[in-house]
């Protein structure tokens, strides 16, 4: 997948202070910098929160997401919409980055090694994730987080999931195909075409605009592709 930078840029403008602070600090505590009362903002019936004054103490029972299990993105999710999107609070009030070295939570391990380049382009893609007419903030609108495509890992600059991860969700190319004929001519199915399975990557874009493979070629009508040209 190509990144076409102008569009991150383009993205994060809206986010203007968002993203990693010029040197790491301690995780930003929560109840002396936001919450008075944490408890106070946790849903209804929600068991006390107790352990460290930051993030680490959601971590206690929020673990982070695995490659399949969809359900464990929602708490990640629904976080960083808040904390990073909402209220624009820099990456490095939950985590501990040190460039070249790690990126972790509070008494987590490391999950990359982030050099220059992640550091600049990982909070305009977290800022494309939340708000933007892409597929990643189709997904960010339901509490798909990050991890779910990519996994407990810091993602990489053209990062493209595999076929699999996709399906964890959205079924198989069989079940995608009997959902989605031509509406005028069934044959033209772009999950059942004369190309085969091919990655899902090829049509459906994350970061960027959205398009059926098969109009680079033809010139039929198609239904139209999700977060793309129609």
């Amino acid at each position: 997948m190509k990144y076409t930078f102008l569009l991150f840029f383009l993205a994060v403008a809206a986010y203007p202070d968002a993203g990693f602070a010029a040197a790491q600090e301690p995780p930003g505590k929560c109840s002396t910098s936001c919450h008075t009362d944490v408890q106070a903002v946790l849903p209804e019936n929600h068991m006390l929160v107790e352990g460290e004054d930051n993030i680490s103490s959601c971590m206690q029972c929020h673990l982070p997401a695995s490659e399949t299990l969809r359900d464990t993105s929602v708490f990640s999710a629904k976080v960083h919409k808040k904390h990073f999107s909402e209220k624009k609070l820099e990456c490095t009030y939950c985590h501990i980055i040190e460039e070249g070295l790690s990126f972790a939570l509070p008494g987590r391990e490391s999950i990359g090694v982030p050099d220059a380049q992640t550091m600049k382009f990982l909070p305009e893609i977290t800022a494309e994730w939340a708000n933007s007419p892409f597929l990643a903030a189709v997904h960010s609108a339901k509490d798909v987080a990050c991890s779910s495509c990519h996994g407990n890992r810091l993602p990489l600059l053209d990062d493209k999931p595999a076929n699999k991860t996709c399906f964890s969700c959205h079924a198989s190319y069989e079940e995608l195909a009997a959902k989605t004929p031509g509406k005028d001519h069934p044959s033209r199915n772009p999950h059942g075409s004369h190309l085969g399975p091919i990655n899902c990557t090829v049509c459906h874009k994350a970061h960027e605009v959205s398009a059926t493979y098969c109009l680079t070629c033809h010139t039929f009508d198609m239904n139209p592709i999700p977060a793309g040209k129609q």
